[in-house]
């Protein structure tokens, strides 16, 4: 499976009909439809904007959906996901914003239309586009003189910090990262005057 680095978008057109394909990295749908609404903002006179994505949750699972945003059913979001699947990017959405173009498609046409316009920015975003990781939380806990030794460890091991807080004994900092990292961090010199747990942020 692959996921996005970073947004990327691409035009198409058919029929003279526009269409603004957007792909974005995305973890839940909130942020999808955030998203969608703004770019409905951006684009009044635009007749859509439909979409379809795919993300890993906290359990592990891909979860996926789409949206025809009043487009006849099935004709959107449905080929924008099966782009997505044949493609197997995940954490991921495609958004296309259409301009109607006076020429209706047929439901063959928008299907054809959305598809392409989907394939055309996941060929887009080909480069960018990273092989997906499942990320982890642990716990690490450390004396508070260790506390610079500890960050200065986490940052070459690219980890991140999500949520930190100071015990009586010193910091303990929930950290993200992937199993190398953690075991990097882990194997550091340093590494045996760090605590470590499974505990769930």
């Amino acid at each position: 499976m692959l996921e996005p680095v970073n947004s990327v978008s691409i035009e198409t057109e058919e029929k003279r009909s526009r269409f603004l394909n957007e792909l974005i990295p995305v973890s839940n749908e909130t942020a999808l439809k955030q998203r969608q609404a703004e770019l409905r903002l951006q684009h009044p006179k635009a007749s859509h904007v439909c979409y379809g994505f795919r993300y890993i949750n906290e359990h592990n699972q891909v979860v996926e959906g789409f949206s025809d945003d009043g487009e006849p059913g099935g004709t959107a979001g449905q080929p924008i996901l099966k782009v997505l699947q044949h493609h197997g990017v995940v954490n991921a959405a495609v958004l296309i914003t259409r301009y109607f173009g006076g020429t209706k498609l047929g439901t063959g046409g928008l299907q054809r239309a959305y598809a392409q316009g989907a394939g055309a920015v996941c060929a887009q975003a080909e480069p960018t586009l990273r092989e997906y990781r499942q990320l982890l939380i642990q716990t690490a806990q450390c004396d508070f003189a260790q506390e610079s030794t500890l960050r200065r460890l986490i940052a070459q091991a690219g980890l991140c910090v999500i949520k930190e807080e100071y015990v009586a004994d010193g910091p303990v900092l929930a950290l993200e990262g992937t199993q190398e990292a953690f075991e990097q961090l882990i194997n550091a010199p340093e590494g045996r005057l760090i605590r470590f747990s499974d505990d769930q942020a």
